[in-house]
């Protein structure tokens, strides 16, 4: 009832403010991320675009300046949909959005945007501005009584910085179909957010060799249904691009702190140093000194080269979590994709894998990628990681395909094959019914706007195989619709 209390108060508050925009791109409709993608793929838009949500600032001024006559079918579709949603969003118009949703059951693999975050499900959105400051209110009210405020904020604008408090979705990586750091595979973290509020070369001589860049660091704090209750999460990325078509970037997480850990001062500076520490009372053996928190780090690049005058475009992402001798990463999860535009489509084939030897040794020790001996839950918050949305200790192949139509509509397919937990001995939270399984899924949707209305209608069919139990094929379907004032 608080809740429903603060937010109640929060949009009568903001209902006063005469002028209202969204700071970032994508936070009603994540295709608009797709379409940025798009027009950086295809040469016309100089921007950083490998981390979601991307702000308005900057790129704004480059799609008012492209003309769709002279370009091919996928790109003018993207700068007419992006053309059309800045529009609304400089009109300074305050904008209300009511959605809702439902599925047959709770959506197992989740992309950028595919699927459904609840089985039942309603939001009321009210987006406002007002000088420098923006914000977004959400009321969720979710089936089974769960209510939240996921992806509310309110944001201070400063020069080409920002600062925002609240929960958004977000996706670290050039993957399309997962990520392997962070991802919305789950509710989004509730943080305090510094980052640049432009993904556009800096006009300073001192930075803009760097091409256009994005940089953020954040503080959070995860659920507390967990071994640890309220973990603090840190969180850090920074992308460049630093000549046309090569885009690279760099990522850092680290879960300190929560219920019975140490907070203080000293424990945070040694996290952040990546001291070496003993946690255990009666001393450490050499092999026994571990790093303060949980850490994951690594990098991603994405490379887009012309054939046939069509963009194709190289993507690789690579994540450890571990490190010895020092600052050497090891338990190192690797993700590679292939993308090219065929007719009105984009297609792709991605492959990860996050089955690792732990510590780094040649050995058949796995069942450590996300897991932590202190943090036991792992890297997860409310049953999900935050990372891979096929968990741990899974190999993955996928082919999608996003479609674009007159009109606006949006399709999109995926194939995948997955290995999930092969050797039993640890499941993870994505199994459901054995220690073990593989997997085969078809998935996708359609969306499209209707003069206020945007519908969207998807599904599943998976086909499972167990080692212990008749295999089974499973179905979902699920309906999606929302309305802007």
């Amino acid at each position: 009832m608080r809740s429903l209390v603060v937010v109640a108060v929060c949009c009568l508050f903001f209902y006063s403010f005469g002028a209202g925009a969204s700071a970032w791109i994508g936070t009603q409709d994540k295709q608009l991320h797709y379409d940025l993608q798009t027009l950086a793929e295809w040469g016309y838009l100089d921007a950083s675009v490998t981390t979601f949500p991307i702000p308005w600032k900057g790129v704004s001024e480059q799609i008012e300046s492209l003309d769709a006559q002279a370009m091919t079918f996928m790109p003018a579709q993207a700068l007419a949909r992006l053309q059309h949603y800045l529009a609304a969003e400089k009109r300074g118009i305050s904008r209300q959005f009511v959605t809702l949703q439902a599925a047959s059951d709770d959506v197992r693999f989740r992309s950028l945007d595919d699927g459904v975050e609840e089985t039942g499900e309603l939001s009321i959105t009210k987006t406002f501005f007002e000088g420098r400051w923006s914000g977004q209110v959400t009321a969720n009210y979710a089936s089974g009584g769960r209510r939240n405020l996921d992806n509310s904020f309110i944001a201070y604008q400063f020069g080409d910085w920002n600062l925002r408090l609240g929960s958004l979705d977000q996706f670290w990586g050039p993957a399309q179909s997962s990520s392997l750091i962070l991802s919305n595979n789950t509710r989004p973290i509730k943080s305090l957010a510094f980052s640049r509020s432009v993904n556009t070369q800096s006009e300073s001589p001192w930075l803009s060799w760097l091409g256009p860049w994005y940089i953020t660091g954040q503080f959070g704090q995860l659920d507390s249904d967990r071994v640890v209750p309220d973990t603090k999460l840190i969180l850090g990325r920074f992308t460049s691009r630093p000549f046309k078509g090569f885009e690279w970037g760099v990522s850092w997480v680290a879960m300190w702190g929560g219920e019975g850990e140490n907070e203080d001062i000293g424990s945070f500076i040694d996290l952040i140093t990546f001291k070496a520490v003993c946690r255990l009372e009666n001393g450490c053996t050499e092999e026994q000194v571990t790093k303060e928190g949980n850490h994951l780090a690594g990098f991603d690049f994405s490379y887009t080269f012309n054939v046939l005058e069509r963009p194709v475009s190289l993507y690789a992402q690579r994540i450890g979590e571990d490190a010895v001798d020092g600052y050497r990463i090891t338990d190192n999860a690797n993700l590679f994709g292939l993308s090219t535009y065929i007719y009105n489509a984009k297609i792709f084939v991605e492959t990860s894998n996050t089955i690792v030897n732990c510590t780094g040794l040649d050995n058949n020790a796995s069942d450590c990628y996300y897991e932590n001996g202190t943090y036991q839950t792992g890297y997860r918050t409310y049953g999900r990681t935050l990372g891979s949305t096929f968990d741990s200790d899974a190999k993955q192949l996928t082919l999608g395909a996003n479609l674009r139509f007159e009109g606006g509509g949006v399709a999109e397919i995926y194939l995948r094959s997955a290995q999930l937990n092969e050797d039993g001995r640890r499941p993870s939270p994505v199994l459901t019914e054995a220690a073990s399984e593989d997997v085969i899924e078809l998935s996708g949707f359609y969306q499209r706007p209707y003069g206020n209305w945007l519908l969207k209608a998807g599904g599943s069919i998976a086909n499972r195989q167990f080692e212990t139990q008749s295999d089974q094929t499973d179905a979902l379907i699920y309906l999606k619709a929302q309305y802007a004032f």
